[in-house]
Formats: C-alpha cells, sequence, structure tokens
C-alpha cells in the first residue's frame, strides 16, 4: 500500500475513530473493540487478578454498525479479515461479537452484545464420561418404578444447577475485564496510550506492544489496590 493511500484513508479514519471512542453513548462497544484490541496485540492470552491468564479471542461473528449501516463477517477469526478493519476506518463499531473462553477449566463460546452487555448462545461443554466397563457380574434387579421416573427429573435439577453456576463464572470473567476496560477507559493512559495503539492497529501499523503494556498494568494495578 503506497505512503499516499494510507495517509488519505487513515487520516479520517484515525478522526473517526476518536471521535467514536470519545463520543459513544454505550461504553459496552468499546469495551468490544478493545476485547479485539488486546486479543490479538496479545496473541488471545488475557489476564485479570481474580482470574490470572486466560485464552480470550474473537469467533464465530462479529458485527459492526454505525446507524442503519452494518457489516457481518464470520469465520474462525472474523477479526482478522481485512474487511473488519476497513469498517472500523468507516467509522464503524463492534455491536456484537463471537468470542473463545478458556479459562481454569472451562472452555465455551458466546456472543457478547455491546450496548447492554449481556451475552447469548452460552453453553457448557459436553461431559466427557469415562469407557464403560464390561459388566462381568448378573445384572442388578430392576428399580422400582418410582425410582426410575425421578431419576430424569434429578439430572434435569443438577444440569440446570450446572449451567447457573457456569454462567456465573463466565459472567463473572466478564464483569473483571469490564472493570480493568473502566479503569483505563478513565484514566489519562486513554488518550496518552490506547487511543494511539487502536488507531496503529486498525491502520495495519506496527504497535509497540510492550509500551502499551506497562501503562496498561499500571492502570490496573493502582485500580486493583484502590478496590
Amino acid at each position: 500500500m503506497s505512503t499516499s493511500i494510507v495517509d488519505s484513508s487513515l487520516g479520517s479514519g484515525r478522526t473517526n475513530l476518536a471521535d467514536r471512542i470519545e463520543l459513544r453513548r454505550f461504553v459496552g462497544r468499546e469495551l468490544l473493540l478493545w476485547l479485539w484490541f488486546e486479543s490479538e496485540l496479545f496473541d488471545a492470552t488475557l489476564s485479570t487478578k481474580e482470574h490470572g491468564s486466560f485464552g480470550l479471542w474473537v469467533e464465530g461473528r462479529l458485527v459492526l454498525d454505525e446507524g442503519k449501516e452494518s457489516t457481518t463477517i464470520k469465520g474462525t477469526a472474523p477479526g482478522m479479515h481485512r474487511e473488519a478493519k476497513e469498517a472500523l476506518l468507516r467509522g464503524k463499531m463492534p455491536e456484537r461479537a463471537g468470542l473463545h473462553l478458556a479459562f481454569g477449566d472451562h472452555d465455551c463460546k458466546l456472543t457478547l452484545r455491546g450496548e447492554t452487555l449481556a451475552f447469548a448462545g452460552l453453553v457448557p461443554p459436553k461431559k466427557k464420561t469415562e469407557a464403560e466397563e464390561p459388566v462381568l457380574d448378573a445384572p442388578p434387579p430392576p428399580r422400582r418404578k418410582k425410582k426410575a421416573e425421578e431419576a430424569p427429573v434429578d439430572a434435569a435439577h443438577e444440569t440446570f444447577y450446572e449451567r447457573m453456576y457456569y454462567a456465573r463464572d463466565v459472567e463473572g470473567l466478564v464483569m473483571a475485564l469490564y472493570r480493568d476496560f473502566l479503569a483505563l477507559r478513565l484514566s489519562p493512559v486513554w488518550d496518552s496510550h490506547v487511543v494511539p495503539a487502536l488507531e496503529a492497529w486498525v491502520a495495519g501499523e506496527e504497535v509497540d506492544v510492550d509500551r502499551y503494556r506497562a501503562a496498561r498494568d499500571r492502570v490496573v494495578a493502582r485500580a486493583g489496590k484502590r478496590s
């Protein structure tokens, strides 16, 4: 790409992106942009005080819009598509994003909406069952009918509570990320480090990862001490 093309398209693109960051009413869209940015900058490995390091990357479906015009990109890594960055340069912001999370013993996919911070499509992974050993002894006598009827009910209750606890853990991780995002968003580091790094990333330019990480971590650490 020639210098003149970069300069001409990036001039308005950078202004639009900075304006969106400053003027968007719903900070949830900025959260999605930030998560997308950090997932690529840090090779899909993020961290919070409570969870340590974990995996997070954009996967499945990414929707960006500006008013009535929207762009939808699907794939295993939709954020890596050229069309995604071009949409940002045109002033669009993420409206929803499919995320893949891997933390602790959890591994899941979900869709996070920017304007409401609500997530959907969260389904716990199927349990791995051990292979059944061959039965050598005679089978046990048939169970009473009442017990047989109660078994499916108990299993349904167990599944329900497992999904509740699973959703609670995922929500806790998302809220921890949101807290760190707000600490950055409300600090001077947002304008001095985050916005320039975002602009360079969108433009396909090199980002000083170490400089960004150092500034980011200082803000998040200070916020963690106050909480």
